[in-house]
């Protein structure tokens, strides 16, 4: 599958939305872009687990649904990766 897509002034390319489906990438999720051995960029999303979140809030347990607990697992992430770079 090829799609294009076009550089900004601010060095920011938008995923086609046939890849981010391909790729199970949802707004706000942070992808990670790396450069293979023949000088190719491979983009991957990166996915937080709830055992992930769980261990952040060790003595707080979120009540709520599955999907609430995916919510907070993706606003954990952002705000790690913030802290990241």
């Amino acid at each position: 599958m090829k799609k294009y897509s076009t550089v900004t002034r601010k060095g920011q390319v938008t995923i086609p939305m046939a890849i981010r489906e391909k790729l199970d990438i949802d707004y706000g999720e942070k992808v990670e872009f790396a450069v293979n051995e023949h000088n190719e960029v491979v983009i991957r999303p990166v996915k937080v687990s709830l055992e992930d979140v769980y261990g952040v809030l060790k003595n707080h347990k979120p009540a709520g649904t599955h999907e609430d607990h995916r919510r907070l697992a993706r606003e954990w992430a952002g705000e790690k990766g913030s802290k990241r770079g």
